[in-house]
């Protein structure tokens, strides 16, 4: 009987996963790609489960110890802040290990906590050698040991060395899966040597209904799940800035679409200042992460716009912007294309530490001048 690995979306990368338990003749490691908050973090979890316990079912106590990341084989890494004036060299593998066991226990709390990013993430090359000491050793209560990476695009350069080595010789009895939104930033070397699994977005009607078992009102779930346009993790951040009060998440994305709107209508000069205005904010947040966001959000926008002529007054993702779609018409299709590709292009640039502000500007000047501009753009 072969244990089934639960996790949202992609049946037909739960399909291969199972099979490839199941025949017990895992690679040395996976890579797992592809779309935001695509289920990435919950399949790695689920497929170790499975491969420490040697369980037949989800419900054996040692899996769902690993699936609350709180199984001694299961060893969880991912970028974090230095908590000290301390460099990393200075600080004891106890508590560089520390550091990774803190994000651990909030995962027990809550598996789609994510992250602290406020400031600049690091995995520092020894706490990434000492995770890889311990995956070398005896797994200590299951059949093997699990090393699950976060982030993997964020380890520096020499990190990656030493997990390259690792990839070349993985431990005995080992599994390993990195997770990457952004896997160009890693080395080739690292990408040949894992198997690439690229996820899909997730059905809005799963999210809703993990939404809604976290105790969301079904309209407003439904809302929310449309909004995060397939990130499970994006539809929780959603949901959890809820209350009383504005809901601030969706406030930020609201000012997003306003500086959208600056940068493509407004004056050469009022958009100089907002592009200023918010790269030189010290809100919270980590502002690499705040300021590519941004222009995902514009690619998101600018894809939907592309739907229209299909679906005219329809939106399937921003259904809240309709407002906004008049004074978009007369961009054509190309131009929309043109934009997609250079947001894409420029939040590369921003992610890999590029200076945000003149990046943007160089951004939106050649945006203005390309051709099939909007013509409604204010003077």
């Amino acid at each position: 009987m072969s244990y089934p690995i639960e996790f949202p979306g992609n049946p037909r990368l739960r399909a291969q996963l199972e099979r490839a338990l199941a025949s017990g003749r895992l690679p040395g490691a996976y890579l797992f790609e592809g779309a935001p908050g695509a289920g990435q973090e919950q399949a790695a979890v689920a497929l170790a489960a499975g491969f420490i316990t040697g369980a037949e079912s989800p419900d054996d106590p040692d899996a769902r110890r690993v699936r609350r990341y709180s199984h001694p084989d299961l060893h969880y890494l991912l970028p974090v802040i230095k908590p000290s004036s301390r460099s990393w060299g200075e600080m004891k593998d106890d508590e560089l290990l520390g550091l990774f066991r803190e994000q651990q226990a909030k995962k027990i709390e809550d598996p789609y906590y994510l992250p602290n990013y406020s400031g600049k993430p690091h995995l520092a090359i020894e706490a990434l050698r000492q995770a890889i000491r311990v995956l070398n050793t005896k797994a200590f209560e299951g059949k093997g040991k699990a090393l699950i990476l976060r982030d993997a695009d964020l380890v520096q350069p020499n990190a990656q060395d030493v997990l390259l080595k690792t990839l070349e010789e993985p431990p005995a009895h080992s599994l390993i899966v990195l997770i990457s939104y952004r896997p160009e930033a890693l080395r080739p070397t690292i990408l040949s040597r894992c198997l690439r699994m690229p996820f899909d977005p997730i059905d809005p009607a799963l999210i809703r209904e993990l939404l809604v078992s976290r105790g969301l009102c079904a309209e407003r779930a439904d809302f929310l799940a449309t909004l995060a346009d397939g990130d499970i993790e994006r539809a929780v951040q959603f949901a959890s800035a809820e209350g009383d009060e504005e809901n601030t998440l969706l406030a930020e994305r609201e000012r997003a679409f306003d500086l959208l709107d600056t940068c493509e209508f407004a004056s050469e000069l009022d958009m100089l200042d907002a592009i200023q205005a918010f790269c030189r904010s010290k809100g919270g947040g980590n502002p690499v992460q705040l300021r590519a966001g941004f222009l995902a959000l514009a690619i998101s926008w600018y894809r939907e716009l592309l739907r229209q002529p299909q679906s005219p007054g329809e939106l399937r993702v921003h259904v809240d912007q309709a407002a906004r779609l008049k004074r978009y018409a007369e961009l054509r299709e190309e131009a929309l294309l043109f934009r997609i590709r250079a947001c894409e292009k420029a939040r590369r640039q921003i992610l890999g530490y590029t200076n945000a502000e003149l990046t943007l500007l160089s951004l939106f000047f050649s945006l203005r001048a390309s051709q099939g501009r909007a013509s409604s753009r204010t003077r």
